[in-house]
């Protein structure tokens, strides 16, 4: 009986092993994994688009429209997503997102956590969903709000601002208060009333959206010449004048070009650079104002709430603080600068006046006349130099051993490889013949200085104005031009034009306030028009006596040549150099005029584009300036 146990139970073992199988090869399997739902939904909350997503409560579509309506207030935000972790337990899963709102700007963007839950519904994992996926409750949206802080200011170097928020009228025409058939009649008139184009203007308008208003022109709301406009506003439908604000300089006209302005990003601005401009924002759009714009505009903060839409009640998220706009202080002296468009105010052509100050080489004044129509004539402008460039040149004779007393021949004419050059119309006669090299530069004599052309190769020439400054390095924040001197000559004529300030020698009116400048301090000198700016150092220099014999005759042309009007001037003895230069077709040749003069801790150039000669044309307006920047 014993031998017969072990043959009952075998069957009884397989009959138990093969129904185990056919009970594991009926079970149906289940399609996909928690893990792979989690990544699904994480995808589609980027994306916004959930049609991958197996979901067995809702709609794709619903989804992706609350999705939208939650995120509408980001703007172009983006989110990423990542899963943390999936927890299984049977027929239903748990999982934790991590949902990052990539906010613009440095500092915190939002992280919120949310849960995913997931379940098995008809042998398919799927997602449950809920609207706190999207990180915020049913019936709230997220709200990101920008903290604008006021842009800083421009300052003097006293402290005092420049451009700053000043009260304008914004005067155009709103649409939305004028009739659909009267709109292209009240903005004609409008135009009218302001002298500007009456077609140009209407289409303007007519372009324009239903409800838009549409700016004509601002004016400064102390300028008087604004206020007959804004009355015609009040005559005409659907005109109006707008009470704002807006960054400007103390009058249209103050150091403008420098300053700059500041208005709305344009549409190259932000196609440039999408992550930091966007429509409808506030930004230096040209001068100082363009090139320390972050500076001066700091950065908003951003504050990102959940809100109720209907209530607009809720709790705020985030709120990370802007950083704080600052203020730029530059070298201007207000009063000078204001002297100096004064003194230019009535001069027709393109000019240009730079004040510096030789110990700290700052740019005190920095003015550009009407003529110039806004562009900065007094840092960009390029022009031969004309015989202010004689200190250079007198600078290579100095070297070559001569002293301001050495013996020169001054020539009524001097042919040059087939060119004749003359001496000015009126040159004193007294002046001709054998002179002293004091002389020649008081009278500005051009045969004397180019009969030593053998003295001066075009290398030493070009040297000679390094160690004045011309050409320097200036790593100026806006467009400047420091001049320039070939070293070699194209020719015999052009290396003698050279020697007096034309031919290929170029140079603007602050460039040659650096060398009147350069002379005052006895060496090389770097301007600068932001307070503390650290400048490269200048290359070259000069020997005290070749400082001393440059004063010298920069001293003689006012005791006894071309800058005679300065003689009497109130305060330290004047030292100035006058020029002219020809250019043009015409017979006889247009001439641009020029002088440079030294009093005391003052340099200075006037620059006028045409003019008769630069003690006829410049003399009055130097002697205007230097007798009320002294007095």
């Amino acid at each position: 009986m014993h031998l017969s146990r072990p043959a009952l139970g075998r069957p009884a073992l397989a009959v138990s092993l093969v129904g185990a199988l056919v009970l594991t090869a009926c079970e149906p399997a289940v399609e996909g994994s928690p893990q792979e739902v989690a990544a699904a939904v994480a995808a589609a909350l980027e994306t916004g688009t959930f049609d991958a997503v197996p979901m067995a409560d809702a709609v794709p579509a619903d989804v992706q429209a609350q999705r939208e309506e939650a995120y509408a207030g980001l703007g172009e935000v983006p989110l990423d997503v990542q899963v943390l972790d999936v927890t299984e337990e049977d027929d239903t899963a748990e999982g934790r997102l991590q949902l990052t709102l990539d906010l613009p700007g440095e500092g915190d963007d939002l992280v919120r956590e949310v849960p995913v839950r997931m379940q098995v519904v008809e042998e398919e994992w799927t997602a449950t969903w809920e609207h706190a996926l999207l990180g915020v409750p049913d019936g709230q949206v997220l709200d990101l709000e920008e903290t604008e802080q006021p842009r800083a200011d421009i300052l003097d170097r006293d402290g005092e601002g420049l451009a700053t928020s000043r009260p304008v009228w914004h005067v155009g025409i709103d649409k939305t208060q004028v009739g659909a058939d009267e709109v292209e009649e009240s903005a004609r008139r409008l135009a009218e009333a302001a002298g500007t184009d009456p077609a140009g203007y209407a289409a303007s308008v007519a372009a324009a959206g239903p409800e838009a208003f549409v700016r004509l022109i601002t004016y400064r709301q102390s300028d008087e010449e604004g206020d007959s406009l804004v009355a015609a506003t009040e005559e005409i439908p659907g005109a109006v004048a707008l009470d704002a604000t807006q960054v400007l300089g103390p009058t249209r006209t103050f150091a403008q070009p420098l300053l700059g302005t500041v208005g709305e990003v344009t549409a190259e601005l932000v196609d440039s650079d999408p992550e930091r401009y966007a429509l409808g924002d506030v930004v230096g759009l040209s001068g100082l104002q363009s090139a320390f714009d972050d500076q001066l505009r700091g950065e908003p903060g951003l504050r990102v709430s959940a809100v109720d839409p209907d209530t607009g009640e809720g709790s705020e998220l985030l709120d990370r603080e802007g950083v704080e706009p600052e203020p730029l202080q530059v070298t201007l002296d207000t009063d000078l600068q204001e002297l100096a468009e004064e003194v230019l105010a009535d001069v027709g052509p393109a000019s240009a006046l730079v004040a510096l100050q030789p110990s700290t080489g700052d740019v005190l004044a920095l003015a550009n006349g009407p003529g110039s129509e806004g562009t900065s004539t007094a840092l960009a402008g390029q022009y031969p130099p004309g015989s202010t460039f004689k200190i250079a040149s007198a600078l290579a004779l100095l070297r070559e051993g001569l002293t301001p007393e050495s013996t020169v021949r001054c020539e009524p004419s001097l042919v040059v490889d087939g060119y004749e050059f003359t001496n000015v119309t009126g040159y004193p006669e007294a002046a001709l013949g054998d002179i002293p090299l004091v002389t020649a530069m008081a009278n500005s004599c051009n045969t004397a200085l180019i009969g030593e052309r053998d003295r001066i190769p075009m290398e030493e020439l070009a040297q000679a104005a390094r160690d004045l400054g011309i050409g320097a390095v200036w790593e100026m924040p806006v467009t400047a031009f420091s001049g320039s001197v070939p070293e070699e000559a194209a020719s015999q004529t052009e290396h003698a034009a050279s020697l007096i300030g034309q031919g290929s020698v170029l140079a603007s009116p602050a460039a040659m306030a650096a060398v009147a400048a350069s002379v005052a301090e006895g060496g090389p000198l770097v301007p600068r028009v932001v307070l503390d700016q650290e400048v490269p150092e200048p290359e070259g220099g000069l020997s005290t006596e070749e400082a001393d014999g440059l004063r010298t005759m920069m001293r003689a042309v006012v005791t006894e040549g071309s800058a005679s009007m300065l003689a009497d001037n109130p305060g330290e003895p004047v030292l100035a150099k006058t020029g002219t230069a020809e250019f043009g077709t015409q017979d006889p040749p247009q001439t641009h005029v020029w002088m440079v003069a030294v009093q005391g801790d003052l340099a200075v150039a006037i620059f006028v584009e045409e003019g008769e000669f630069g003690s006829t044309t410049v003399g009055p307006l130097m002697d205007a300036f230097l007798t009320e920047a002294v007095g």
